[in-house]
């Protein structure tokens, strides 16, 4: 095209110079500039153009706002009269006060950004990513798109630049409406193998074989016979949150769910997660969804600590809304992936009839099993679990997942 119009232009400057025409002449040489003008753009236009994108933050939680800021620098002497930089997100992204633009691209929109920079200009654009979706999120890759002084399209260049945040659900404190109702895993220890150093409980005799360590001296030295300082028993537990994602019955691989009901279990695990683990508990969660990895389960291992919570919400924040394998599956493999005597706290939102003939084994086997039944259907299920001997308490997020301020458990 470039060519084209070189020869164009200089046939008419030719032209009028033969037949002494200033007017053809005149539009021969704006031919040549406008010729010119675009080889320039097309050739140099990207030519040391940097594209930057930073995020706030790669953690949110449902409802938080995350600073995003986006930024050209144009390093050469040659200014930019326009410029388009499309910035592909992942579908359902939330930027504020700027509407993403649909993609041809399925999966993905686009953050469009229109610029005029000058020469060695850097434009920096202030935005705020509004996290109102649990899930994983991406930016990238981008493609900017120089135009000549005339507004035609010169050049077009993509890279890749890429860069994520996910969005954890929410959690709320938990809401026990009586003692009889708290899960198995909540529950202290009455009898353990082991002593908590933390949990002192005063003093007894001294026995033969008893480590200097624990002579507690100053009583020793008061009473004027030895004695040995007496903790009482661990109290810590081990709680696996096993959550079913399946809302609709029938088989796990119809891709059909309730998304209310998915995110209500997902702030429902979040927020059992959190109460068992300032509970002292050791806390793990497992799914049999997908997480984005290759395995088709997900787990976190029971651990305490308190970066545990940050790892099972990061794990609920990437959990797809429909199952991997038949929930039945998940139940089976759990005692090859935890200790024997970890309370299983099942979270399901359905009928749990497929799989609770897996549960009563598993509670036979020594896994504590506790069921919490939430939604619509909760009572339902908790009934169906107490007819086979299993501890069960129903679940509920009043009004709604999005504004409820607890979950509370009853009968």
């Amino acid at each position: 095209m470039t060519r084209w119009g070189l020869a164009f232009g200089l046939a008419l400057v030719a032209a009028g110079a033969v037949a002494t025409a200033p007017g053809l002449v005149l539009v021969g040489l704006l031919a040549l500039f406008t010729t010119g003008v675009t080889e320039l753009w097309t050739r140099y236009g990207l030519r040391d153009l940097h594209y930057e994108r930073r995020i706030g933050r790669d953690r949110a939680v449902w409802g938080d706002e995350v600073p995003l800021d986006i930024a050209v620098w144009n390093d050469k002497p040659l200014p930019l009269a326009w410029l388009s930089v499309d910035d592909f997100a992942t579908q359902g992204a939330v930027v504020r006060d700027e509407p993403l633009a649909r993609s041809d691209r399925p999966g993905f929109t686009i953050l469009r950004s229109r610029w005029t920079v000058g020469w060695y200009e850097r434009v920096v654009r202030h935005l705020t990513i509004v996290a109102d979706h649990r899930g994983v999120y991406a930016f990238g890759p981008v493609q900017a798109t120089v135009a000549d002084l005339f507004g035609r399209g010169a050049a077009t260049e993509e890279h890749e630049d890429r860069a994520t945040y996910i969005v954890r659900p929410r959690s709320v404190p938990v809401r026990i409406a009586s003692p009889q109702h708290l899960p198995l895993g909540f529950l202290p220890a009455q009898r353990s193998l082991f002593e908590d150093p933390a949990l002192f409980a005063g003093v007894r005799p001294y026995q033969p074989g008893d480590p200097l360590r624990r002579v507690h001296w100053r009583a020793t030295a008061r009473t004027g016979a030895p004695v040995s300082k007496r903790f009482d028993p661990s109290r810590a537990r081990e709680v696996l949150i096993a959550l079913d994602v399946q809302t609709m019955p029938g088989p796990h691989w119809t891709l059909h769910f309730d998304e209310e009901l998915v995110e209500s279990l997902m702030v429902a695990a979040a927020s059992l997660a959190r109460h068992a683990l300032a509970e002292g508990a050791s806390c793990g969660l497992a799914a049999a969804a997908f997480s984005r990895t290759l395995d088709r389960f997900a787990l976190v291992a029971p651990r305490a600590g308190r970066d545990q919570l940050a790892a099972i919400t990061d794990l609920l924040g990437r959990l797809s809304e429909v199952p991997s394998a038949p929930f039945e599956w998940l139940i089976a493999r759990l005692p090859q992936t935890i200790s024997p005597g970890t309370t299983v706290i099942v979270l399901a939102a359905r009928d749990p009839a497929p799989y609770l003939a897996s549960l009563a084994r598993l509670d036979r086997s020594g896994y504590p099993v506790q069921f919490v039944g939430l939604g619509p259907d909760g009572h339902r299920a908790v009934a169906s679990a107490r007819a086979l001997g299993l501890a069960a308490t129903s679940g509920s997020l009043t009004p709604d997942w999005r504004t409820s301020d607890a979950l509370v458990l009853a009968s």
